[in-house]
């Protein structure tokens, strides 16, 4: 008779830490996860750690916890700074317009009960041409590269897929896009995104969005 002993809490913490836990994946570890989860919260919590939990898509993941987050901590504690446990991946300002516009996409089909939301490339394109400056939208081809080279970095992170609509070029965005950050960095990114396309503005090309969690860094 082989080793058939239980998953228990720690396998959901290691799970974790490697990457996100998806209920289809692995439905065992899921209910441990749902049975263990102000236990699990609490731990990630010490170590400046948040655990995200969206039942509805039946998705877990850890996101860092902000600098800012983790010396208050250690400020109440008493205690020296923890420092970063996660990697992120830092985006730049057209790649964070990219992730949000498909976050909306998504997020608008969820709430429907549609879980399985493609969209074709071009219709990608055109909506985030639409959100630069005036002066920047002539530059269509070079526009069009940069967001084509967003969308692969994106299908690499595991947070969209590839597939077609008619035989025309689509993607299609994943549930775990949804829940990966924070949705307080997103309205603030949004709101950015609406004083520069309103100012006429051209942003430089530094880091304005990071996407938290292991298995994104």
């Amino acid at each position: 008779m082989g080793n058939e002993a239980p998953v228990s809490i720690e396998h959901v913490k290691v799970h974790l830490l490697a990457g996100p836990l998806r209920e289809d994946d692995d439905p065992d570890l899921w209910k441990q996860l749902l049975l263990g989860r102000d236990h699990l919260g609490r731990w990630f919590d010490e170590v400046g750690v948040e655990l995200a939990v969206h039942t509805d898509y039946g998705i877990a993941l850890l996101r860092q916890t902000s600098d800012d987050a983790r010396e208050r901590r250690a400020q109440d504690k008493g205690k020296a700074v923890l420092p970063a446990l996660l990697h992120s991946r830092a985006l730049t300002f057209l790649e964070s317009q990219v992730f949000a516009y498909l976050h909306d996409k998504l997020n608008s089909a969820a709430s429907m009960g549609i879980f399985d939301q493609a969209i074709l490339r071009s219709e990608v394109h055109g909506a985030i041409i639409n959100l630069q400056p005036d002066a920047q939208r002539n530059n269509e081809a070079t526009l069009t590269g940069r967001i084509n080279t967003a969308l692969s970095k994106f299908k690499d992170y595991g947070l969209i897929e590839e597939t077609e609509l008619s035989g025309q070029p689509a993607i299609q965005p994943l549930l775990i896009l949804l829940v990966m950050v924070p949705r307080d960095e997103l309205e603030r990114f949004s709101g950015l995104i609406e004083n520069l396309v309103a100012s006429g503005q051209r942003p430089e090309e530094e880091e304005e969005g990071h996407l938290g969690g292991v298995h994104a860094g």
